[in-house]
C-alpha cells in the first residue's frame, strides 16, 4: 500500500475529486486544506456534555451513599441527606471530567501527537496550509488513483512510498 497525494488549486476541484474517489472505493482518504471542509458534526461536544453530566451524577450519588449508608455521622444535628453540601463537589468533578474528555478527545480525533508522517516529505504538502487543497489516498491501486486524480484536474500528483 502506498499513498497517492494530489494537490488542487481550489476547494471545488478537491470536492469533485473526493466524490469520484469515494465512488471508486480506493481506500481511506485524508484531506489537507487551508480551511476546514464542511463535514458532519463532531462527536466531541456530545462526549464532553455526557461525561460532565454523568460524572456529576456519579459524584453526587457517591457522596449520598457515603454520608447516608456507608458512614452515617451525626454532626451538629444535620440530616444525613444534606444535599446542598454535595452540589459544589459534584459540579467541580463534572467540570473536571468534561475538560479531561475534551482535551483527550481532541487529541484522539486529530490523531495527535504525530511527530512524523511520510506524507510530510511530499512537495505539495508544504503549501497545503496556505493555498493548495490536497487529498491523500492510501491504496494498493496507485495507477487507478493517479488516473482519477489527474482526470479531476489535479495540479500535481505524487506517489509516496508507504
Amino acid at each position: 500500500m502506498s499513498d497517492v497525494l494530489a494537490a488542487f488549486d481550489d476547494q471545488h476541484a478537491l470536492e469533485s475529486a473526493l466524490h469520484r474517489l469515494h465512488a471508486a472505493s480506493l481506500g481511506p482518504l485524508e484531506t489537507y486544506t487551508p480551511q476546514p471542509l464542511a463535514e458532519g458534526p463532531s462527536p466531541l461536544p456530545l462526549a464532553i456534555f455526557l461525561s460532565g453530566v454523568l460524572t456529576m451524577v456519579a459524584s453526587f450519588a457517591l457522596q449520598v451513599y457515603a454520608n447516608t449508608a456507608a458512614y452515617p455521622l451525626d454532626i451538629g444535628g444535620r440530616p444525613r441527606f444534606s444535599w446542598p453540601a454535595f452540589v459544589p463537589i459534584a459540579l467541580e468533578n463534572g467540570i473536571l471530567a468534561a475538560i479531561a474528555v475534551g482535551f483527550l478527545g481532541y487529541l484522539i480525533l486529530n490523531r495527535m501527537p504525530r511527530l512524523y508522517e511520510p506524507i510530510d516529505e511530499a512537495v505539495a504538502i508544504r503549501r497545503a496550509s496556505r493555498d493548495f487543497w490536497c487529498v491523500a489516498v492510501r491504496t494498493g491501486r496507485t495507477e487507478e488513483a493517479r488516473d482519477i486524480l489527474q482526470a479531476c484536474g489535479a495540479h500535481s500528483v505524487e506517489v509516496l512510498p508507504g
